[in-house]
């Protein structure tokens, strides 16, 4: 009888083999640099490519980020002020020198420390003579503008007929504060859908068109809403308040999406039918309208925008470079 302790018979040994292979050993991370800097190589390139293929105006707005910052909104990215406000330099002038006339090469004020009375007056005059002198070129400056948009609608109602209704309906006026473009509405469903405030396919080419040439003026606008006074009201309470309002609010969003600078429209309204066209006529289709009022460059606005240009506080004058130094 075999031993109690012994194993039964024909009960094979379970054996475990540990092997312990050699390791392909550390590769290191020289092939992460090489990939990102080819990463980078690309992104550069790809930047640079859609910058050459971009248009002129959004080259312009590029170049104006990187010379002034400040001036593009952190919050929409989109411009604070126009690319340029039409502005010339004054000619500089050292402490002492009574005269406004600087010395040679010198084409910006160039103060350190205080004024007196006398040459602070004439720095003063200084700038409003030359805000009389940018408020007249603002104007013809604008008027340009206008003439130039006129003709390209000419010419585009010339190479295509099909939009020669809705071309036509754009007025142009002149008046002694600025440039009046009306979109007169002369039937149904040219500008906008009717009974809404929707722009037709069609007719936001246009407003494109205006947004693009208008945002490149430093001039303020306001946007007017208008009707006729046929009665419309619907089931809501709906009239011609709300919809001359809601109309010209559709203007004034889609001209900022198409090229108008932040902050450039001051002011939208609707008048219903409280401002006619036609007073003699208050049926008339035409009275329906958006008036789009592009105001000239006042003299007192331009010296705002000279003194702060030139940081004018008390007797202390500083210009912007310096303003920007101390930051």
């Amino acid at each position: 009888m075999a031993d109690g302790g012994s194993k039964k018979s024909g009960e094979q040994p379970i054996i475990i083999k540990k092997i312990i292979k050699g390791g392909h050993g550390h590769h290191g991370g020289a092939w992460k640099v090489a990939y990102a800097d080819f990463v980078t190589a690309m992104m550069a390139f790809f930047i640079v490519m859609w910058i050459l293929a971009a248009s002129s105006s959004v080259k312009e707005t590029i170049v104006a980020y990187f010379d002034d910052p400040g001036a593009f909104s952190f919050v929409t990215g989109k411009m604070a002020v126009p690319l340029d406000l039409g502005l010339k330099p004054i000619p500089g002038r050292r402490m002492g020198e009574e005269s406004g006339e600087g010395a040679a090469g010198e084409s910006e004020l160039e103060f350190s420390g205080k004024l007196d009375e006398n040459a602070q007056s004439e720095l003063i005059k200084e700038i409003k003579e030359m805000a009389v002198k940018d408020s007249i070129d603002n104007a013809e400056q604008l008027k340009k503008v206008g003439k130039t948009l006129e003709e390209s609608i000419e010419q585009q109602i010339k190479e295509n007929k099909e939009n020669a209704e809705l071309l036509n309906s754009i007025k142009f006026n002149y008046t002694e504060e600025g440039l009046e473009i009306n979109l007169v509405e002369t039937r149904e469903n040219l500008f906008f859908k009717t009974g809404s405030s929707d722009f037709n396919v069609a007719s936001l080419k246009l407003i494109d068109k205006l947004g693009k040439e208008l945002g490149k003026m430093p001039n303020s606008i306001e946007v007017e809403g208008h009707t006729d006074s046929k009665a419309y009201k619907n089931v809501y309470g709906y009239t011609n308040w709300e919809l001359s309002a809601d109309r010209a609010n559709t203007a004034r969003r889609e001209l900022e999406k198409r090229g108008l600078w932040e902050g450039q429209i001051k002011r939208v309204s609707g008048y219903a039918d409280k401002k006619l066209l036609y007073p003699n006529n208050p049926f008339d289709d035409k009275n329906r309208r958006v008036t789009l009022f592009v105001r000239f460059m006042q003299t007192e606005d331009i010296v705002k925008e000279y003194t702060s240009q030139y940081d004018i506080s008390g007797e202390e004058i500083k210009t912007s470079s310096d303003k920007k130094e101390k930051k």
